[in-house]
């Protein structure tokens, strides 16, 4: 996937790592390709690299930030 990178809102990023920090419990739903996948986990990393802004999930995925559809606590 290709796309180019767009730009996520600055309050979504701050609450992205204020939930790392916390190590709040998520449910989180994102595009992988054209699927839709979802997990309910923490946070272990909000970074940038390459450009854009990523998110590394407990379960291991790396997500980029813009491909997120809901993050939001699981309960």
């Amino acid at each position: 996937m290709d796309d180019p990178y767009r730009l996520v809102a600055c309050s979504f990023h701050d609450h992205l790592e204020s939930w790392a920090v916390r190590r709040t419990v998520l449910r989180v739903v994102w595009r992988d390709g054209d699927e839709t996948r979802e997990a309910v986990t923490t946070l272990d990393d909000v970074f940038a690299a390459d450009g854009a802004d990523w998110v590394r999930l407990a379960t291991g995925d790396i997500i980029r930030a813009d491909r997120l559809m809901a993050v939001g606590p699981s309960g």
